[in-house]
């Protein structure tokens, strides 16, 4: 059986979900498939973590065109994409197409989909499937494909359970100078504005006012398209007096070994699709604060496996997260069942079936 080649070209690489998936369906793929990433977008600020990961996993990272411009960019990519059996364009990139239309004998096409708003922009003409990580945003592409609705697809972004090791707990918390016994509560992901890392940081001053034993770890870098946003969020947390609560640990490359110190994970996201940080925190084990947002208030149930609360709403999060620190008994029932359903959902023998299954549709051995 010979192996296949996959062409995934992304617009930028920063760090989240679609990366990850990236390494995860290049580990499990093989020898079926190899994968290569070309890279479209490279702009001062953003992290250089997911080359090195990917560069780790031997799956090739093509950054030619982050120094052409866009016409010669189209150029490039009508050159790299011959040869391969399938290609896979992820956050809305714009190259791909005007590519591909130049090519008389060129390989299917799968759009990949985080977000509502990629879904509704551009055509789909050219487009063979469009995978969805949740059911809105392949909703939203379907409406795009009205002769062929078919074609659009739920895929979520899935997690590799081994990756996650309760046993780290003890040595992340050395790390963290915290004892087992003092409450940690954690946020996760880009510092975006969408994210409303605002309102977390005012729950956690509401928060500290009855649990002051309480301590915050936030993971994740500035977003490369307003990096100021970041010194505006710690300024934030100096005014609202939660200096030496909350320590800012930037982009970590042990996001399954960190979850692992935490008790539980806040996430009051707006217009997220799945954000790929709740399953992680499943795998972890972990209770979730969160807003139900797209994605989430699809695959998660208040009261089962998440606390859910309103958007914009620091006094409701800070009331849940002070029944998730008060109450073990509480953060280990909705954890286990969050594992339970990132298991049957999330996982990687959950998920990759189906894109084995897509691409052998595709691109048949």
């Amino acid at each position: 059986m010979r192996t296949r080649r996959l062409l995934w070209v992304f617009h930028w690489l920063v760090v989240g979900g679609e990366e990850t998936e990236v390494r995860l369906l290049s580990r499990h793929l093989r020898p079926a498939w190899e994968i290569d990433v070309v890279v479209c977008l490279r702009r001062p600020g953003m992290p250089e973590q997911t080359h090195a990961q990917l560069a780790e996993c031997g799956v090739p990272v093509d950054t030619t065109p982050c120094d052409l411009p866009d016409d010669e960019v189209v150029d490039h990519l009508a050159r790299v994409i011959p040869g391969h059996d399938v290609v896979v364009a992820s956050q809305g990139v714009p190259f791909v197409h005007p590519a591909l239309a130049r090519l008389e004998d060129r390989p299917p096409l799968v759009e990949h989909g985080g977000l509502v708003r990629e879904a509704e922009s551009g055509s789909k003409d050219g487009t063979d499937r469009y995978v969805g990580v949740c059911a809105s945003i392949r909703d939203a592409a379907a409406a795009r494909m009205p002769d062929r609705p078919h074609h659009a697809l739920e895929i979520p972004s899935m997690v590799d359970l081994g990756e996650f090791d309760p046993g780290r707990r003890a040595a992340v918390r050395r790390e963290w100078g915290l004892a087992d016994d003092v409450p940690v509560l954690g946020w996760i992901g880009r510092l975006d504005r969408k994210k409303r890392v605002e309102d977390v940081l005012a729950a956690a001053a509401l928060l500290a006012e009855g649990h002051p034993e309480v301590r915050w770890v936030l993971v994740g870098g500035p977003n490369f398209m307003y990096p100021e946003h970041a010194d505006t969020l710690r300024d934030l947390a100096t005014r609202l007096g939660l200096d030496g609560r909350v320590r800012w640990l930037g982009d970590r490359a042990d996001v399954p070994r960190l979850l692992t110190g935490l008790d539980a994970l806040v996430w009051l996201s707006e217009g997220e699709g799945m954000p790929h940080v709740l399953a992680e925190a499943g795998a972890a084990c972990l209770p979730v604060v969160a807003t139900p947002d797209n994605g989430a208030g699809q695959h998660l149930v208040h009261g089962r496996n998440v606390l859910f609360v309103p958007h914009r709403d620091p006094v409701a999060v800070a009331e849940a997260l002070g029944r998730v620190v008060r109450s073990p008994a509480l953060r280990r029932r909705l954890g286990r069942q969050l594992r339970a359903d990132v298991e049957a959902r999330f996982s990687v023998p959950a998920v990759l079936p189906r894109w084995r299954a897509l691409l052998d549709e595709l691109a048949p051995a």
